[in-house]
């Protein structure tokens, strides 16, 4: 609303009703009316709205549902492929395969809630998959849920001592902890079970940089890079072989 005060100029009527307010507004008992003056009307711009996709009736089958979200991942649109993923779970509670991929997308687009609920699910349909608790750990970790990152992590070595993946992501919490030589254990631990694995040697980097060891840091630093390198050329071997 404008402040009369502020106009530049007065319209007569308007200093009429302000002066009849003046005169007898004081004389009664009942609060006065206050004159308010309208602002004046913007017109918008119309702007044109694209229509959403809407998820199709595919029937019965969570398996058809499954498959869309699949093809419309692929496609960017990650709404239509939640929808189809919630629809497919919902016709079929123990579709284990459909929870990691909710988990995931759910992950990638932030919403972390959604994402540890949907890796529990994975977890519980399928205790013996040690994937499910690393997934469920890395969610609880960007949580900023240390401990129990930890011990669903931990559930995941009992699995698969092998996993340095999973002690990598033990070391990354334990680090928020502040736990720092124990973190220093479950990096070594990663690259003694994979020496190709860039990650923990950057970690380590880390945690010797915070340390005051910037030769040590600058050596697990140096390996990273290497294996990064190394890594990336691995992978562009592969896709230009891949057929066309």
């Amino acid at each position: 609303m404008k402040n009369i005060c502020k106009l530049t100029s007065y319209n007569p009527i308007i200093c009429l009703l302000l002066a009849a307010f003046l005169i007898y507004g004081c004389g009664k008992d009942e609060t006065p009316e206050v004159v308010v003056i309208p602002a004046e009307v913007e017109v918008e711009e119309k702007v044109d709205v694209k229509p959403v996709a809407k998820l199709p009736n595919l029937g019965t089958d969570a398996e058809d549902y499954y498959n869309f979200g699949i093809d419309a991942i692929k496609e960017g649109n990650f709404t239509l492929a939640v929808q189809a993923w919630e629809k497919a779970v919902e016709i079929n509670p123990k579709m284990v395969k459909v929870y990691n991929y909710l988990g995931r997308a759910y992950y990638t687009q932030g919403m972390i809630e959604g994402a540890i609920d949907a890796y529990k699910k994975a977890a519980e349909l399928d205790p013996a998959n040690p994937q499910s608790y690393i997934n469920l750990g890395i969610a609880y970790r960007y949580d900023e849920e240390y401990e129990a990152a930890i011990n669903e992590l931990n559930k995941a070595i009992e699995l698969n001592p092998l996993s340095a993946l999973a002690y990598d992501e033990i070391g990354m919490a334990l680090i928020k902890l502040e736990k720092n030589d124990e973190a220093i254990a479950a990096f070594e631990n990663a690259i003694a079970i994979d020496a190709e694995f860039p990650q923990p040697h950057n970690n380590l980097g880390v945690i010797y940089l915070m340390q005051g060891k910037s030769k040590d840091a600058d050596n697990q630093f140096k390996k990273f890079e290497e294996l990064m390198k190394a890594k990336d050329a691995k992978q562009a071997k592969i896709m230009g072989g891949a057929s066309h």
